[in-house]
């Protein structure tokens, strides 16, 4: 599968435009030399991590044995990064401290159809095979980024 996005940016905002026809936008805060006009990228970064295991808890639920009948999923998620990393000057060094997401944390509540409650193992499973299977996470992973999301059976707080 492959992906294609075209992009103009001016002062710290950016208008994109993908291959399938849907257009994104992201700035940064005042306090940060932007304009506050759109999501900051990292907050673009976090939303994706939600549509992709979103997306991909759909298909993990729908391929286990018995079949987990998704109703929805309800995120609170956070995340952490040092600014150090992106600040750090000489400018002409490479920063001590990364620049990427630290820690990504939460909250990940999963409601079947009818209110059924899940298993802790099926729970533990959709958990598993959403992560290694989800691009996103795959990839902050694989950057050293420490995600400690933690996924809950709605059906208890029903």
């Amino acid at each position: 599968k492959s992906y294609s996005i075209r992009a103009t940016g001016h002062n710290s905002a950016t208008k994109s435009q993908t291959n399938t026809g849907h257009e994104l936008q992201s700035d940064v805060p005042k306090s940060m030399g932007g304009g506050d006009a759109a999501p900051q990228p990292v907050e673009h970064l976090l939303a994706a991590l939600i549509g992709c295991t979103q997306a991909t808890a759909m298909f993990v639920g729908r391929s286990m044995s018995p079949r987990l009948m998704i109703d929805k999923l309800e995120f609170d998620i956070k995340a952490y990064r040092d600014n150090r990393g992106a600040l750090q000057q000489p400018i002409d060094k490479v920063p001590v401290i990364p620049s990427r997401l630290q820690a990504v944390s939460g909250t990940v509540k999963v409601f079947l159809g009818n209110g059924r409650a899940l298993s802790r193992d099926d729970l533990d499973l959709l958990a598993w095979q959403t992560e290694v299977r989800c691009p996103v996470a795959n990839m902050m992973i694989a950057s050293g980024c420490k995600m400690d999301i933690q996924w809950i059976d709605g059906s208890a707080s029903i």
